[in-house]
């Protein structure tokens, strides 16, 4: 059954914010009602594509729960990632409106579900409730600016930005009697990490062998653990102002 208050969650690092807030922003409870009548729950495993690059722009997908990877596959096989969705992500907007086909993939990251629309019915409810028509307007814009504000940034970062980002977009808290939790990735492959920076295994290896001796991280098997994440903010900051 889908839940009817989705979580306006935030997390560090470089995250593709929530966007359901605002798509329901002044609805009444029978206009949420009547978007929720018309979305149907569906379960990812980790590592499931939700959708691919290329594929037709036929369903718009509400990130329920779980984090989800958007990324992009070039012509020489490699991949970018774009961000990492939350959930109460609207996934697919732009390209639903405009039924051109997608340009990003999306892989989950851990077990995840969504809330799929149809653009039948999507376009039907642009059309019967004229304050969610108003809201996904006012959603494309700011999604419009933000890819704007995002692109610079995202392409002149240096590798070890991006992965220190990276890192903290997919870590969770780790609970203990410190005073401020360690951040936890676990899981992760080296060359899954190196697909989403976009640069080799050997390099990420090197990198993160660097980040320990720096005290940034302590790695273990299958895990690497963000022992101040402040102090890993710090690092990142420095790295782009040199």
């Amino acid at each position: 059954m889908l839940m009817q208050t989705l979580p306006d969650a935030r997390m560090p690092g470089r995250t593709l914010s929530p966007k359901w807030s605002i798509a329901t922003e002044g609805l009444s409870a029978l206009q949420r009602q009547m978007l929720l009548d018309r979305m149907k729950a569906v379960s990812f495993d980790p590592k499931q594509v939700l959708f691919d690059q290329g594929e037709p722009s036929d369903t718009l997908l509400l990130v329920t729960e779980g984090r989800v990877r958007l990324f992009q596959t070039m012509e020489n096989g490699e991949e970018f990632t774009f961000g990492i969705c939350l959930p109460g992500t609207i996934l697919g907007l732009a390209a639903t409106v405009t039924g051109q086909p997608r340009i990003l993939s999306a892989e989950a990251l851990e077990a995840a579900t969504a809330s799929i629309m149809t653009r039948p019915n999507f376009l039907r409810c642009l059309s019967e409730i004229p304050p969610f028509h108003w809201n996904i307007t006012r959603l494309l814009a700011i999604l419009s600016i933000e890819s704007i504000e995002r692109s610079g940034p995202m392409v002149l970062d240096r590798a070890s930005v991006r992965l220190g980002t990276i890192l903290k977009s997919l870590a969770r808290p780790e609970h203990g009697d410190a005073t401020e939790p360690s951040l936890s990735v676990v899981g992760l492959s080296q060359q899954e990490l190196a697909k989403m920076i976009g640069v080799s295994r050997s390099w990420v290896a090197i990198a993160l062998s660097e980040f320990e001796r720096l005290g940034l991280i302590s790695k273990s098997r299958g895990k690497i653990v963000i022992r101040n994440a402040s102090r890993l903010d710090g690092f990142i900051a420095d790295e782009r102002n040199h």
